[in-house]
């Protein structure tokens, strides 16, 4: 174990499962935040595991008070948070979403498999790739409640989103109240009709047309050029993970789109939620146009396809299980 002498301010464990670019960013960024007092780290790589640890180990001394370990799913499952970051990348734009759903079931499964029996405290956050449908999968493998089970969904596409309209408008991300909802990924929708400025409605003609369809191609398309350029995505997605810890942890209540169930469509796509100490608190409502619950209807039943799909072929393991 490693530790920086002192007493810290939190009293929390978290456990990340995968620590690879994603998972090790994330420990980095928790401990940067000061958002951990106890930090976990699983991989079925245990060497590569040992190496992080013993690397985030030196960082410990310019940042606050935390411990910080190797461990394992006996350890994990008792974590106040597990986030689970394990499988395959998306390697390229031309990887199609069944290809890797197909490779990740299997791993997240098993990764639920072994934390069983999951303690009823414990509050499960999927990062894993294609993340609605890996959540979807999580959430049938366990009895766990479904409010302390969901997935980091288009928290970080909202803030593409809330950063692209404020370029055009000239206004801070920070004052546009915005929502990509439904999938993360191709079929995500863009709650327009419900999003404000400055606490003002967006008239319909403050973003022309072209201008919205515009930012719904740059947030959509975002992950896929940041992985042209850098094949991988991982600080964005660390933040975003850490920022919904955060709002877990201090109680905070905030309003975050995450993969969350939903019972209309019997599977998981993002919404916005209360999140706060209990998970997800509650879900809110959203009065959408009749395009825009077109949209969510059928980023639902893309997904339902791919999922039916996958159910109907049995889960196969991979000889060795990547970190996204």
């Amino acid at each position: 174990m490693y530790k920086k002498a002192g007493a810290g301010r939190l009293n929390n464990t978290i456990a990340i499962i995968g620590i690879g670019r994603v998972g090790a960013t994330t420990a980095y960024t928790l401990l940067l935040k000061n958002l951990v007092a106890n930090l976990l780290l699983v991989d079925i790589n245990e060497e590569r595991c040992e190496g992080e640890v013993r690397d985030l180990a030196d960082a410990l001394a310019f940042l606050p008070a935390a411990h910080i370990r190797q461990a394992h799913y006996a350890d994990a499952r008792t974590a106040d948070i597990i986030i689970i970051c394990a499988g395959f990348a998306q390697s390229s734009a031309k990887e199609t979403r069944l290809n890797l759903a197909q490779k990740n079931r299997p791993i997240v499964e098993q990764i639920i498999k072994n934390l069983e029996p999951i303690p009823p405290h414990t509050i499960i956050i999927l990062v894993t790739n294609p993340v609605d449908i890996m959540t979807t999968f999580a959430q049938r493998a366990t009895q766990t409640a479904k409010n302390h089970i969901f997935g980091s969904g288009t928290w970080l596409d909202t803030q593409r989103l809330r950063r692209y309209t404020g370029e055009i408008l000239a206004i801070a991300p920070e004052s546009i109240d915005a929502f990509v909802i439904g999938e993360h990924g191709d079929a995500q929708c863009i709650a327009w009709s419900q999003t404000l400025v400055g606490g003002t409605p967006l008239s319909i003609n403050t973003l022309s047309s072209e201008q919205r369809n515009d930012i719904a191609l740059k947030t959509k398309n975002e992950a896929y050029t940041i992985i042209e350029k850098k094949c991988a995505t991982f600080f964005g997605v660390a933040a975003c993970v850490a920022d919904m810890c955060q709002a877990i942890i201090f109680d905070e209540k905030r309003v975050l789109p995450v993969s969350c169930y939903q019972q209309e469509y019997d599977l998981c796509l993002s919404m916005p939620v209360v999140l706060g100490k209990e998970g997800i608190e509650r879900i809110l409502p959203m009065t959408l146009s009749p395009h825009e619950n077109t949209m969510l209807t059928q980023s639902a039943q893309s997904m339902h396809s791919f999922i039916e799909e996958l159910s109907s072929t049995p889960a196969q393991s991979h000889a060795k299980n990547k970190e996204s």
